[in-house]
């Protein structure tokens, strides 16, 4: 009644490669609809690019406003407009991988360290034209513009980065 070792039903190598293309499907499936996931962690980044460059999918771009460092800023008066203050800096993109130009976020500040004016600046409002969409890993840019001076006298001003806006990586 029990079967001898050497009569043991055996699959057909055909059910073998069955099973590791659909094992390669799922995974592939996988990878390509999780790719957006994977690819906002630092850790899975690189497997989502290489998955993407293999199946010709496209990876959102990198966003870590967080990444941004602020090198140098100086806020003056500027001489060529009056009541305007003429704000001039550079920052670097500390990411490892290129990512979308932040929106920049000027507060100025009175004596008491209140808050007296703020205003978020886009990329084309604080960069030259023609700019590049990314700024690249460890790249350094320039920044300069005009802001009109608050009534009230600033003493003290604070730069802040948040989020522009994501494009898929060509």
């Amino acid at each position: 009644f029990a079967a001898a070792p050497s009569e043991r039903p055996r699959a057909e190598r055909w059910v073998w490669i069955g099973c590791g293309v659909l094992l390669v499907t799922l995974i592939t499936m996988l990878l390509v609809a999780g790719r957006t996931s994977l690819a906002a962690d630092a850790r899975t980044r690189p497997l989502a690019e290489r998955a993407c460059a293999v199946l010709g999918c496209n990876v959102p771009a990198w966003r870590d406003a967080g990444a941004f460092r602020m090198l140098e800023h100086d806020v003056r008066s500027d001489p060529a407009i009056p009541g305007a203050l003429r704000v001039i800096g550079g920052f670097r993109n500390e990411a490892p991988w290129p990512q979308e130009w932040p929106a920049l976020v000027l507060t100025l500040s009175d004596a008491n360290g209140q808050p007296i004016a703020r205003r978020a600046l886009q990329p084309n409002e604080y960069l030259v034209p023609g700019h590049p969409q990314r700024i690249g890993a460890g790249q350094t840019a320039s920044l300069r513009f005009s802001v009109r001076e608050p009534a009230r006298a600033a003493v003290a001003f604070h730069f802040a980065f948040v989020p522009h806006q994501a494009h898929p990586i060509q």
